[in-house]
């Protein structure tokens, strides 16, 4: 699978079962996903092995916990 980077899109919602992410109603399934950002990368390697999925969790939520209120500020100024 291609890595991803700010170049790569990912179609959400599509149920072709060979994307890496497939987004459906109540949950997401990543499987073969290639991640190669130095701090994401840098973040993973200070967590203890068994923490790390649970780890990628919380920063997924916080991110677009993040993402969620920028786009609210943005579309009502």
């Amino acid at each position: 699978m291609a890595p991803i980077n700010s170049h790569t899109e990912i179609e959400a919602g599509a149920a072709d079962s060979k994307r890496s992410v497939q987004v459906q109603a109540t949950s997401m399934r990543i499987q073969d996903l290639s991640i190669e950002r130095p701090a994401i990368i840098a973040y993973l390697r200070n967590i203890a092995p068994e923490k790390q999925e649970l780890a990628l969790l919380h920063a997924i939520e916080v991110g677009i916990t993040e993402m969620a209120a920028r786009r609210e500020r943005f579309q009502h100024p």
